[in-house]
């Protein structure tokens, strides 16, 4: 009588799965996919390694933003792994921030503070000194828009500081917050912070020119954000054609 791979003892599945690298194998039943669930960091650190790391010697130039696409790299799996990959030459100069970590943010009632995932996780990525900075410009800005769309703000502050970019695939972060009708949002995104408490504070250019998007004036005026496209007409916003037709329709 032939048995499955259920009568194997678990060290030896572990062993199994190490060499198939099957990411189906864990739901092929309930048994088995229980088994790999409760698996340690320190198997998921070494199926992730040898998915990725074909070479010892040849590493892969996007080591990390593959890692960071399986959703098995959990902080302890990432530390485990930054150890075993601590010699790894030829990397990328940035790494690449999946769309999962941001997927599944949603707006709540409660304000999110800087306990909230994923800001712990990403800046646990961040202080990692074998990992390239974080690319949050990656996937058009998909991290920044999730974050205006939850109505983040720690988030938000957070990826304006490393360099993310309101105006990707025109300006779409910003267009999520006027749809908010959220001036506060939209200055925050347009308007880098003010650091200097001095009396004589160095004016700093916008992060963009909202003139440059007659997109932004439009969508404010169908949203009867009235405050924004105030704000938006002191920016230089000037309705363009299409905008006029339809005020006059």
């Amino acid at each position: 009588m032939a048995l499955g791979l259920e009568y194997l003892p678990v060290e030896l599945l572990y062993c199994v799965q190490l060499l198939a690298l099957s990411e189906h194998l864990p739901s092929t039943s309930h048994y088995l996919k229980n088994v790999f669930d409760s698996s340690p960091n320190s198997f998921r650190a070494q199926y992730l390694t040898r998915r990725i790391v074909t070479d010892p010697v040849d590493w892969p130039p996007n080591l990390y933003s593959k890692v960071l696409r399986y959703r098995l790299c959990t902080p302890p799996v990432l530390a485990i792994i930054c150890t075993r990959c601590a010699s790894a030459t030829n990397l990328h100069k940035t790494t690449e921030l999946p769309k999962h970590i941001f997927r599944r943010l949603e707006a709540r009632r409660r304000p999110r503070s800087d306990a909230d995932e994923p800001l712990p996780f990403l800046r646990l990525i961040e202080a990692k000194p074998g990992i390239p900075p974080l690319n949050v410009n990656a996937h058009n800005g998909f991290a920044l828009t999730m974050a205006v769309h939850a109505s983040f703000i720690p988030l938000i502050r957070y990826l304006l500081e490393l360099g993310a970019n309101p105006a990707a695939k025109d300006a779409i972060a910003i267009i999520v917050a006027i749809r908010k009708k959220d001036l506060g949002l939209v200055r925050m995104l347009i308007e880098p912070q003010q650091k200097s408490s001095s009396s004589k504070r160095r004016r700093i250019p916008d992060r963009m020119q909202p003139s440059e998007y007659p997109e932004l004036l439009k969508v404010a005026i169908k949203m009867d954000a009235r405050d924004i496209v105030h704000y938006l007409r002191e920016k230089g916003c000037v309705p363009d054609l299409g905008t006029i037709k339809w005020l006059s329709s």
